[in-house]
């Protein structure tokens, strides 16, 4: 089955020091390596540029930005592929970030037809 990780950067991510974010975008690139490697990754994800970049669509019409009551950005996503919706879970718990309150992941199941 087909899991969305939907990955949101938090507040913390801006603080980080620029040689704190090089390390960390190594460990990232080594997790998807990893992933690849395992076959729990068959589809690509894709980092999103910054939300000053965005627009929402509604029916009153387009604004700029998401504008959301939020302190978390979406910064991405990616497509695991699994036997279960609990080893989907177990693989997001590894993705680095997580453990150090970087990034919050929210993980659903894809509709496939």
């Amino acid at each position: 089955m087909k899991y969305v990780m939907l990955i949101f950067d938090t507040e913390a991510v801006g603080q980080l020091t620029d040689e704190e974010r090089q390390a960390w975008s190594s460990e990232i690139f080594a997790w998807y390596e990893k992933q690849s490697a395992t076959g729990t990754m068959p589809d690509s994800g894709a980092q999103l540029q910054g939300p000053e970049t965005a627009r929402t669509v509604r029916a009153g019409g387009v604004t700029d930005g998401p504008f959301m009551e939020t302190k978390e950005v979406l910064g991405g996503y990616s497509v695991l592929e699994t036997d279960s919706y609990d080893q989907a879970v177990e693989i997001s718990k590894t993705w680095p970030g997580v453990e150090r309150g970087l990034i919050t992941l929210e993980l659903r199941p894809v509709v496939e037809f």
